[in-house]
């Protein structure tokens, strides 16, 4: 895909690289942004938040309504991440975390040559979302079809470098999934504009 999609993935790991254990974070990356969804308890969110703030020299924002934390950075090439708190991921259980940050870095750094081999010019705003469940991670890209796109030609794109790809519509557009050859499922969805 876009190289640049590809630029975002490789960068965000490697700030994850450098920023030691953090709690779950849910990642939406594009060619130009990367937002990052910290969670976890206010306290052990926003101490990973600050880790984060440090890792990019970035100054936190604390909302003086509700002590939420957040932050924006430039990350160089023109990317931007916007990281905040949010809740846990799985609703502040006492769940045993089975991921790391250590493998959400790896993890990106295994789809970068999928996302590269992409379409650019299918897939001109796809995104990336990556998130840590705390016991497993989820793949998804998404991207959108415009009205004078063709909706499966947009999906079988998406789908591309998957192993066993199959697609379903839905009332927004077509979702569908496949695997990595590494075996890792990577669901993709394309949304239909009007």
């Amino acid at each position: 895909m876009s190289l640049s999609l590809a630029s975002s993935v490789q960068t965000v790991a490697r700030l994850l690289d450098t920023c030691g254990p953090m709690e779950p974070l849910r990642l939406s990356l594009s060619a130009r942004e990367a937002q990052a969804e910290v969670c976890g308890t206010e306290q052990d969110a926003s101490a990973s938040l600050a880790r984060l703030a440090e890792a990019t020299g970035a100054d936190l924002y604390t909302s003086p309504y509700g002590g939420t934390s957040s932050l924006t950075a430039d990350l160089g090439a023109s990317l931007v991440l916007v990281a905040a708190v949010a809740p846990p991921v799985d609703g502040g259980g006492t769940a045993v975390r089975a991921t790391s940050t250590r493998a959400a870095a790896d993890l990106l750094r295994s789809l970068a040559p999928w996302v590269s081999g992409l379409d650019h010019e299918l897939l001109p705003e796809a995104e990336l979302w990556v998130e840590d469940l705390g016991g497993s991670f989820t793949v998804r890209l998404l991207t959108t079809a415009g009205p004078s796109g063709d909706l499966e030609t947009v999906a079988a794109a998406a789908g591309d470098g998957l192993d066993r790809p199959r697609t379903w519509r839905t009332d927004s557009g077509i979702d569908g999934e496949g695997h990595l050859p590494c075996g890792r499922r990577v669901q993709f969805g394309v949304v239909a504009l009007s």
